[in-house]
């Protein structure tokens, strides 16, 4: 266009060619005018739409006045330094003014003749949609860092050829323990971190990206400072519009707590399962209304099921010998989450009453709510009668020692009525003859006295032997309160049986007594 001119103010002379240039310049999308000393001469309909007015409203006035406040000056400038200067830029981009909405528009300008003079000839394209496009996409780009930096999983784009790093966010400096200025430097890359018994795996596993587009696996790293963290690596295969691959995506959470909590709970589970097979107690989980959910061996065996199968199909509540028992038990586990050695009395399968302790809780969901009841039942039935046997030998044996206090007051009474009786017979032959038979039978009562006194030693002495053989030297054993009339019967019911069976503690065979008493009154 250099060289020509412009003859009228609304015709474009370009060439005189066939090509119909006006056709042209009327018809495109881009506004075109001309500027002579910063008025427009020419505009086309294009432009005209784009700054919201008509063509005579534009003709003869100064172009600047389209041009916002703030962009009026900056345009202006480089519209006259254009005019002198070949190598300024020839776009610029401002706003023009309109009537309902600014518009952003970007020029391309070029100096050209026009009537012997020089003359701004200049291409008008509205940008608007496409700047605010831009920005929106910045804007979300932005948001998207922002979340991104915000994150504390690492998320990291790869190059599909080599693995190297393209971009990484701030989660990787906690993670790998290194800055990330390091990754975008290109000196670290991921696998470097590997443990070395996983990086062949995860080799393996980014490497099938490419054909499997998504893929999950958990490895362990080893961060800067020797720690040994375990994470889930999420893969994600990005396309670009051709359809090549253009990145490869990954997520890479640290799940080093979340691993080693699962892998406590997976020890706590076996070493519970262990002791709920193992232990010699019942142990047992019933739902709230008492159906068995699980039982062990030992409870099936205490209860007397025949096998696991009818264990499961039962319920624990018809064992309570007392369901009042069942009643304060669960009341006491419902208001305090759990009870321990609760004393209960069941009634197994076979029609036999035991005692046992139960130690229980409640197992409840996050919202609080019953999900079951679990438990250990102990039986005690033996432990609760040898602690009723040895109450029984205490109370035999502070007997024994009340009697046996007593019995030595009775035999130094008697030895001393003895000693008597033995110095009043001397004086006997020189009393008159009158009161010699009365004498003679105030001492034979003496005698019968003394003689009652003997027996009664003896008779005493036998029951406390008796005691002490059957509950103070004996094995564990279970007694009734029978046993203890047994004993009194044996050696009080008859004083010659008792006489005949029982001789002066001081003599020998006492022993021999006490057993034959003892095994009398058992087999009574």
């Amino acid at each position: 266009m250099k060289g020509s001119c412009f003859e009228e103010a609304n015709l474009l002379n370009v060439c005189q060619e066939s090509i119909d240039y006006q056709g042209i310049v009327r018809h495109i999308n881009d506004g075109v005018l001309i500027l002579r000393e910063g008025n427009i001469i020419f505009a086309n309909g294009a432009f005209c739409e784009i700054v919201g007015t008509d063509l005579t409203g534009l003709l003869g006035k100064p172009f600047t006045d389209l041009v916002i406040p703030d962009d009026r000056e900056r345009v202006e400038m480089h519209c006259v330094d254009k005019l002198y200067t070949s190598d300024l830029s020839n776009r610029i981009e401002f706003s023009i003014s309109r009537p309902d909405e600014d518009a952003i528009v970007e020029m391309k300008l070029t100096v050209v003749d026009c009537g012997g003079g020089p003359a701004i000839l200049a291409a008008i394209t509205d940008i608007t949609e496409r700047r605010k496009t831009r920005i929106e996409l910045q804007r979300v780009k932005d948001r998207l860092e922002s979340i991104l930096h915000a994150l504390n999983d690492v998320v990291v784009s790869l190059s599909p050829t080599d693995q190297s790093i393209l971009a990484i966010n701030p989660a990787a400096e906690a993670l790998y323990g290194i800055p990330r200025r390091a990754f975008n430097a290109g000196e670290m890359q991921l696998m470097h971190f590997v443990h070395p018994e996983d990086r062949e795996a995860v080799s393996k596993y980014y490497r099938s990206l490419v054909d499997d587009e998504f893929g999950e696996m958990q490895y362990r790293i080893i961060s800067s400072n020797g720690r040994i963290k375990w994470v889930h690596d999420e893969g994600h295969l990005v396309y670009c519009t051709t359809r090549a691959i253009h990145r490869l995506d990954h997520v890479i959470r640290d799940i080093t707590e979340q691993k080693e909590a699962l892998d406590a709970l997976t020890r706590s589970e076996e070493k519970y399962r262990d002791f709920f097979q193992s232990t010699k107690d019942m142990a047992y989980s019933v739902t709230p209304d008492g159906t068995f959910i699980d039982i062990n061996e030992a409870g099936i065996q205490m209860l007397g099921f025949a096998d696991r199968e009818e264990a499961l199909a039962s319920n624990l509540k018809d064992f309570y010998e007392n369901l009042s028992e069942r009643a304060d038990l669960l009341a006491q586990i419902n208001e305090e989450g759990f009870v321990t050695d609760k004393h209960i009395r069941f009634r197994l399968k076979d029609g036999r009453s035991i005692e046992v302790a139960i130690t229980a809780r409640a197992k409840t969901d996050d919202s609080g709510y019953l999900l079951y009841y679990e438990g250990i039942a102990h039986n005690i039935t033996q432990a609760m009668e040898d602690q009723r046997n040895r109450v029984l030998r205490n109370a035999a044996g502070g007997m024994c020692h009340y009697l046996n206090t007593h019995l030595m007051h009775i035999v130094n009474a008697k030895d001393g009525i003895r000693e008597e009786i033995e110095s009043l017979e001397e004086t006997a032959p020189s009393l008159p003859e009158e009161t010699r038979e009365t004498w003679s039978a105030a001492l034979s009562s003496l005698n019968t006295y003394c003689e009652g006194l003997d027996l009664a030693y003896r008779k005493i002495t036998a029951v406390t032997k008796a005691f002490n053989s059957a509950f103070l030297t004996y094995k564990e054993e279970s007694y009734l309160d029978k046993a203890i009339l047994d004993i009194f019967n044996s050696c009080l019911g008859d004083p010659l049986d008792c006489a005949t069976l029982a001789p002066p503690a001081q003599e020998k065979g006492c022993g021999e007594m006490t057993h034959a008493a003892a095994r009398h009154c058992r087999r009574r």
